[in-house]
């Protein structure tokens, strides 16, 4: 553990009045949000302040997204676009594609993992809409539904992204929902040889990114208004010092806890929306945090804690659902708002207090880093 200098003892000692406050003089979602993150990364929170201070932001601003945004209301029609969203088959993918079709897109793809034919066909099926069955029964009808495609995609092979981006080679994009993500609780690495969060992520959706640039930059002759929403999360705080360890990322990080692991992958996630923005400034791009989220992902971390498991039953009380989980993805994606680059906590609040911010060359190293990597698949 180290020598527990004077300013440990501060840190306890800050720490403790800190969550004597909680308990005493906040709301009870409050609470139970905060024992909540605690039981994420116990070890990460007993020994870093940094996080630790990131943690009382999180609390004292609450979990839930708070937001005059309503998707039925504001989202404008969206005839004749085409969208793709990864990780579109469940969770917030799945919300997302949810939403954006009942604005009628001429067509939108659903970018995820490879799965039996039957599978690719309940899927869809389970998006159809009323419309749909309409112009099933009546061929005569003028209602257009919008054509639900989807698109094999595994982030940790760049052979799989490089032929999904082959496949939208020919296509107009015009949002473009960079979505998926994992949490891997124990260390391990992709097929390409990266640790798994960050190879899935970061790097399989920047390379996607930069692939799919040259058919965004043709749609923008279309029509001016291109989007590419880069999901992140608050989780970004939680990276190891720096930000990013570079030298460990090509290694399975076993020093490194599954939180540190999922937090660099974020804040690269944030360095990406950063960097795509200033390169091509036609393009509108913002990386975004949808909130403490009742998904998928939350199951392997259940399956690892006691405590997340206590915690279950209470999940209402500390997570919002994927549909509201979405609202920030929506208004990235649709919002005349947006400013390019920027990072948004929900619903549209730029948060420029990330690492990326600070270390305003941390950015730029990225880029440079990722274009090495990539240089062979680009």
């Amino acid at each position: 553990m180290g020598i527990k200098t004077p300013l440990y003892q501060s840190t306890i000692q800050l720490r403790f009045i800190f969550i004597l406050h909680v308990f005493i003089s906040e709301s009870a979602k409050k609470q139970l949000h905060f024992l909540s993150c605690l039981t994420y990364c116990p070890i990460d929170y007993h020994f870093t302040m940094s996080n630790f201070l990131s943690m009382m932001r999180v609390t004292l601003f609450g979990a839930r997204n708070k937001s005059e945004f309503n998707p039925a209301r504001d989202i404008p029609s969206l005839k004749d676009k085409v969208i793709v969203v990864t990780g579109g088959a469940s969770g917030l993918g799945e919300a997302t594609v949810a939403e954006l079709l009942r604005h009628d897109p001429a067509r939108i793809y659903i970018a995820d993992l490879p799965r039996p034919a039957e599978d690719v066909a309940a899927l869809i099926a389970s998006h159809a809409t009323p419309a749909d069955a309409d112009a099933d029964a009546d061929a005569d009808t003028d209602e257009t539904a919008t054509e639900i495609k989807f698109l094999d995609l595994d982030l940790g092979s760049f052979e799989s992204v490089q032929r999904a981006a082959a496949t939208l080679a020919g296509e107009r994009i015009d949002i473009l929902v960079l979505n998926a993500g994992i949490m891997p609780v124990k260390p391990r690495m992709t097929a390409e040889g990266y640790e798994a969060a960050f190879g899935v992520n970061y790097l399989g959706h920047a390379l996607l990114a930069r692939l799919l640039v040259p058919v965004l930059l043709k749609t923008v002759e279309i029509q001016p208004d291109v989007r590419i929403v880069i999901v992140s999360s608050e989780g970004h705080a939680m990276a190891p010092k720096g930000g990013i360890d570079f030298d460990q990322i090509k290694t399975a990080c076993e020093g490194m806890s599954f939180t540190k692991r999922y937090g660099q992958s974020k804040v690269a996630s944030i360095g990406l929306a950063k960097e795509l923005g200033e390169r091509y400034p036609s393009l509108k791009v913002a990386a975004v945090h949808p909130g403490r989220i009742s998904t998928n992902m939350g199951k392997a971390l259940q399956e690892e804690s006691y405590l997340i498991r206590l915690l279950k039953p209470l999940e209402s009380l500390i997570c919002v659902t994927p549909e509201v989980g979405v609202e920030n993805h929506l208004w990235a994606a649709t919002s005349p708002d947006v400013v390019s680059g920027k990072y948004y906590l929900p619903v549209g609040i730029v948060d420029d207090a990330t690492i990326m911010n600070k270390d305003v060359g941390l950015s730029k190293k990225l880029w440079d880093w990722t274009e090495t990597e990539l240089k062979d698949r680009l």
